[in-house]
Formats: structure tokens, sequence, C-alpha cells
């Protein structure tokens, strides 16, 4: 008899779950799920004219149509686009990529006065100009090309070292020329990637943006720490060095994009899933580092596919209006730079789960946004650190520079605390806190600095004379 009653106790369970299952497939889905759910507008019609497939097609074989080709890679992938990423392995598809590490190709990128390096007739970026002839070209056609982001909902990552790599051999190249071709060429690249930053619909090329638009900012830092600096890059910088705008900053179509990639891939039944491709691993590795982050952080906004019962998902129509609940209070929290972050399990609390979905499929995972929202504060910071290197060159007698550094206006604080930036008059520093919120006394560790040069009256005519060269 008690066996009898277990086997009810088990057959009305089942039916109780599978009832459940069936039942959450019919719901209605939320307001705010439809709202998430619409893909982006596309203004571009014919893909042969997007910057964004020169992209993903950019290391292809020499001769062959870099753009159609990153089309091609992209269509392989949109028929699976939640499960297959970026195949950029296949032959003709990466034969320029660039075989050592950055730093070997361009040393003179980093070196504290980087201008002089790059018009001496021995730089070495002037043999990889040559040997990456192909990729400049490429480089010079995607600046003047339209672009939009048609990863949305996509896996993909495009690679990263060659775009890195041929955006400073581009810029050195120019200011190897002249000074002035150099500072068009970067404004040109700033202007361009900022575009992207702001138009950016996935998680990779928003981060990707980020990575050129802060090696720009660093290049023109180290060009600032000089004495004597060229009058029309103190004239330039401040109008290239702009504070990031609030749709720069946005993360709505990065999260509504990671969003709706964990949407399909529930509601694809697994007799149709192949193994899962993890063609996108190595591209993502390079990307997160070089953004200094963790790859982990990447997995982190990631939808793990769900717990599956008789081969149909156990995820509600309600557990996803869940999540699209908790995804919009984080893109409008992440538009604004000093609000927390919401937690999903504070959302669920207010949800309409029923007791059961919540035993049958809990909701655990909880996307992490904050690292890559942290992120963004740190290239605002960068920007208007860098303009102070312009603001605060000339010296006055009367003013000190963390009076001038309140005086300058709101536009060039801290934009992780509000307040006036800070000054290491022993480092000769100026810097941010930083994201632990911490005054660490411009400790690069922790603290975002640049270094300030208090140039002399004589620098403008100087720099003037080292133009004309």
């Amino acid at each position: 008899m008690r066996n009898l009653i277990i086997s009810l106790c088990i057959v009305g369970l089942f039916l109780q779950i599978s009832g459940l299952i069936w039942s959450s497939k019919k719901d209605k889905p939320s307001v705010t799920f439809l709202k998430l759910s619409e893909p982006p507008a596309r203004s571009i019609e014919s893909p042969l004219e997007n910057g964004y497939f020169l992209l993903l097609g950019f290391a292809a074989s020499p001769g062959s149509h870099p753009v159609q080709v990153g089309y091609d890679i992209w269509l392989e992938s949109n028929t699976q686009p939640s499960q297959r990423g970026f195949d950029l392995d296949k032959p003709g598809r990466s034969e320029l990529r660039i075989p050592v590490a950055l730093d070997h190709v361009l040393p003179e990128w980093n070196s504290p006065d980087p201008i002089t390096e790059f018009q001496r007739r021995d730089a070495l970026f002037r043999t990889s100009a040559t040997q990456y002839s192909t990729l400049l070209k490429r480089y010079e056609q995607w600046l003047q090309m339209r672009f939009e982001d048609w990863g949305y909902a996509h896996r993909g990552v495009p690679r990263v070292e060659e775009i890195l790599g041929t955006h400073r051999i581009y810029i050195a190249e120019g200011f190897g020329q002249k000074t002035r071709i150099g500072l068009e060429r970067l404004a040109t690249d700033l202007a361009r990637w900022r575009f992207v930053l702001r138009d950016a619909r996935t998680l990779p090329m928003k981060i990707l943006a980020e990575v050129i638009l802060e090696d720009d900012v660093q290049l023109l830092s180290r060009i600032l720490s000089r004495t004597t600096v060229d009058h029309a890059i103190l004239t330039r910088g401040l109008n290239l060095l702009q504070p990031l705008t609030p749709s720069e900053y946005s993360l709505r179509w990065p999260v509504q994009s990671q969003f709706m990639l964990g949407y399909n891939s529930d509601l694809q039944p697994d007799r149709d899933l192949l193994p899962q491709d993890d063609t996108d691993g190595p591209s993502k590795e390079s990307l997160a580092r070089a953004a200094r982050l963790q790859t982990e952080m990447f997995r982190a906004v990631e939808h793990p596919r769900p717990r599956n019962f008789l081969g149909f998902s156990s995820s509600s129509q309600r557990a996803w209006d869940t999540y699209a609940t908790f995804y919009e209070a984080t893109i409008k929290a992440a538009d604004s730079v000093h609000s927390p972050l919401p937690k999903l399990q504070d959302v669920a609390r207010h949800s309409q789960l029923t007791l059961l979905e919540r035993i049958v499929n809990p909701l655990e995972f909880s996307p992490n946004w904050e690292p890559f929202s942290e992120r963004l504060v740190e290239t605002d910071a960068r920007l208007r650190l860098v303009s102070l290197q312009i603001l605060m060159r000339k010296p006055t007698a009367t003013v000190t520079i963390p009076t001038r550094l309140a005086e300058v206006g709101s536009m060039y604080f801290d934009p992780f605390t509000g307040l006036p930036m800070l000054w290491s008059p022993t480092q000769k520093k100026l810097y941010s806190v930083g994201k632990d919120w911490l005054d660490d006394g411009g400790d690069p560790t922790f603290d975002i600095s640049v270094p300030l040069a208090l140039a002399m009256d004589s620098s403008t005519s100087t720099g003037l004379r080292a133009s004309r060269r």
C-alpha cells in the first residue's frame, strides 16, 4: 500500500509539473518582454555597404572581398545565431592575421614621446606599414563606410588583434609624415569609434569600441605629458575629448541582445542542436585581454542553457517575463552612472512566479553587468583626465591646482564620485579614484591617473616649429 501511495504521488507530481510546463507555454508575454524582444531597426539595406562586415572579414586573404567574406561569416552563423559563434578560422578568413604580439609590431606606440619616435626614419612601424599595407587600405576603407551592428542576438565576436594593430599603424604612419596628418587621423579615428560606441548593439562591439577609443586617448595623453606640445594638438584636443554622452554610456542594446540570445537558446529543442560550438572562444579571450577584463566576465552575462523536462525547456513564460523586468531595470540603472544595478532576486520577489515554478526551475542565473558598466565609467574618466592635461598645463602663481580642478566645471569632475579630480603633488599626477571609489594617492593599480606637465609660455612656439617637420 505504501508503495502504491508513493507511486501515485510521483505520478501526480509528474502530471502537475508537466501541466505547469505546458500551461506556461500558453501564457501571454508581458509588455516588458514584448518591448525587449523587439529587434533594432536597420537603416542599411545592402550588407556590402556596411562596415560591420568589413570588420568581420578584416583579416581575409589578399585579393578577396573582405566585406563579402564578413557577410558570409555572418550568414553562416545566422542559421543558429544563439548557438554558433563566428567561424573565423576557415581557409581564407584569417590569412592576414598578425602573428606576433601587438607591442612587437609597434613598440613606439607606448613610448614616452611617441611623436618623436614615429618621425624617426628607422622606426620599426615603417616596416610594419609595408608588411600590412593591405590591412591599412582596409582600415582606411572602414573609416569611410557606413556602420550598423548586425551582430544583435548573435554569439559571434570579431577578431581583435588585426583591427587594433592596424588602427595603431594607421595613426603612427600619419604622425610619421607630419604632425598635422597624424592629428587628423587621430581625430578621425576617435570620432569613428565614438560613433560605434554609441550605436553598438552587442557587447563585443561595445567593448571593442571602448578599447580602441581608450587606446587613442592614452596615446594623446602621452603626447600631452611632454613639456612642449604642438599648439594644434592643444587646441584640437579638447574637442576630441568631450566626456561620454548618455547614448555612449547606454547598455540598452547589448543587454537586450544578451536577453534575446538566452531566450532564443531556450526555444531550441535539444534534438535540433549541434554540439556546443566554441568558435568565438579565442576571439572573446583576445577581446577580454585588450579590455583588461577576465573572460569569465563575458560568461557572467551569457544565459546557460536551462534544464529540460522530456526534451522541452522547463522555463516558463513568467520566468522570462521576470528576466525581462530585471533587464529593463538594468538598462535604466546603467544609464545613470551613480545608480546601483538591480539584483535578480530582488526583482523576482515581486514577480508572478508560482511556488511550484520557483521549485521546478529556480532563477539561479543572475547576470552580472557591473564590470561592463564600470568599464564605461573608466573610459569617461580617462577622457576627462586627458582634457585636464590640456586645461591645467599653464601654471599660475595665485591659484593652486586643487582649486583649479574644483573651478574647472562639473563636466571634468570624477565620474565615479561626482567630485573634482585629485592631484598628487609628489607624483605630479592628476587622478580619478577608480572603480574601488577609494583615494589611493594616484596608485595606477587602483586609481586612473595621467601625468601633468606644467608648460612654459615658450612651449607654443616650440611646438609650432616641431609641426613644420
